[in-house]
């Protein structure tokens, strides 16, 4: 298989400086920040007041400063958001023009970067910084490198460099959703998104912004929906999933053979239908259903 590398032109930084970065946005995310570390990267959310996803972010750091990977096209918006409770903290945000996004996924990945096996293990070289996704293992890992050196890293690496339909059919199949259009922007709740499962939250921290409705859709099994890999077979987008004929879902995105649909969890042990196609869910390894959400 090798490895495959792409460049995620959609994503773009932003450095955070300063003596109070840690506790400005420990009051904002829903990960424990105090685990970035020069060795560990973290995968996090901001949610709205009414706990919804506005950005789904990972934040590594390099040198004295952390850097904050969110969707490349809204980075002045969250520059201005955080802002917001900047307040007279000690933190500087800085839109970074000069670094290059790459997700390497395949064979040995975390073994030819020198990573550790663990999830968000992070480390920097001279020429790159590099990091297991804090998502999943078979998500491979992001590595960040200054846009002319991309050429060096290749020769470095040996990597197959590969277009965005391609890295997003291999998230699809793993059903891992990512940025503002998959994760429908101040409508998507975290649990119904996976966001538990792939280590968004941490359930033992203090306040975050949005946590009483996070904790409440837990604690109570309020998750009715969720995201699911399915396998495409040219459906038509604008028609929802059916089963019993009952509406039970929608289309999310889809790239080569995989898709995303959101799924009511009382339709998955039925027959499901897109149009006269049958559609075939799959339930991810990392995946659990608590068993409230399994109710009607």
């Amino acid at each position: 298989m090798g490895i495959s590398a792409c460049i995620l032109s959609h994503r773009g930084l932003i450095k955070v400086s300063g003596g109070d970065r840690l506790a400005f946005l420990q009051g904002l995310l829903t990960n424990d920040v105090s685990k970035i570390s020069p060795e560990t990267a973290i995968y996090t959310l901001l949610l709205s007041p009414q706990g919804r996803i506005h950005y789904d972010m990972m934040i590594y750091q390099q040198g004295d400063d952390w850097y904050i990977e969110a969707d490349a096209d809204r980075l002045p918006d969250l520059v201005k958001r955080l802002s917001i409770f900047k307040l007279r903290s000690d933190v500087a945000l800085d839109i970074v023009l000069d670094k290059t996004i790459l997700s390497l996924w395949g064979d040995d990945v975390a073994t030819n970067l020198g990573l550790p096996q663990d999830l968000g293990a992070c480390l920097s070289t001279s020429l790159w910084t590099c990091f297991n996704d804090p998502r999943l293992f078979d998500m491979g890992a992001r590595v960040v490198v200054s846009s002319q050196s991309c050429d060096h890293l290749r020769d470095c690496l040996g990597f197959n460099l590969v277009e965005v339909d391609v890295y997003n059919e291999h998230r699809y199949s793993l059903g891992v959703p990512e940025s503002a259009a998959e994760l429908e922007f101040d409508r998507a709740i975290p649990l119904e998104y996976g966001m538990d499962g792939l280590g968004a939250i941490d359930w033992n921290k203090g306040c975050y912004m949005g946590q009483e409705l996070t904790a409440r859709t837990k604690y109570r099994g309020l998750v009715r929906k969720r995201i699911f890999p399915v396998r495409w077979d040219g459906f038509d987008r604008d028609q929802p999933l059916i089963s019993q004929d009952k509406d039970v879902g929608y289309w999310i995105a889809d790239a080569g053979l995989w898709a995303l649909a959101m799924v009511r969890l009382e339709a998955l042990n039925q027959e499901i239908k897109c149009g006269h196609k049958s559609v075939q869910v799959e339930r991810p390894t990392w995946m659990t259903i608590a068993e409230t959400d399994d109710e009607s």
